[in-house]
């Protein structure tokens, strides 16, 4: 991996829940800027996660296909992974 400094960044969808992805802080800045970095060198995986108190602190769980699909219109995991990184926030781990 490029960077060691983890960030978790999060999505928060129309009906208050929040979403994230483990991502490399600087590959993130670089891959908004240039969006032919491969995704795979951006995120430490491609799990989505969300937590049971609709926030982004307590237990990461993953979330049902039908919540992805009704916040983000897809279940394809490329497609969640590229949303919450162009239109979420960074935060610390």
């Amino acid at each position: 991996m490029p960077s060691d400094h983890a960030v978790k960044v999060v999505y928060k969808g129309a009906d208050s829940n929040e979403f994230f992805v483990i991502a490399n802080a600087d590959m993130v800045t670089k891959w908004k800027s240039d969006k032919t970095v491969p995704l795979v060198d951006v995120v430490q995986s491609f799990d989505v996660f969300t937590t049971t108190n609709k926030s982004n602190t307590g237990e990461y769980i993953s979330p049902s296909k039908g919540l992805l699909e009704s916040t983000f219109n897809t279940t394809n995991v490329d497609d969640i992974v590229k949303k919450i990184l162009s239109e979420g926030e960074d935060k610390g781990l």
